[in-house]
């Protein structure tokens, strides 16, 4: 599937994963009522394509008063040298 989606023309140069810290996970998991976390696909402000990660509480809805993680590092800048998904 990774390499459906980087060998499709329509994504040509478009960011092909994105490296997230631990702590960021953490900081949305430990929040009060955190049950799951939710990514979103979104476009930084250089119009490449990203991810933006929100704590959901039980009723499935995203916690948007809390931490909402969006600064990652992407690929192709830090990619994985030895991954099979590449």
């Amino acid at each position: 599937m990774t390499h459906a989606y980087q060998n499709d023309p329509l994504f040509t140069g478009q960011t092909i994963a994105v490296k997230i810290a631990n702590d960021a996970y953490l900081d949305i998991i430990n929040q009060p009522g955190c049950v799951e976390v939710r990514s979103y696909f979104a476009k930084n402000t250089a119009g490449e394509l990203t991810l933006v990660l929100v704590g959901v509480d039980n009723n499935g809805d995203d916690i948007t008063n809390g931490k909402i993680m969006n600064l990652f590092k992407r690929c192709p800048i830090e990619c994985a040298q030895n991954s099979p998904l590449t």
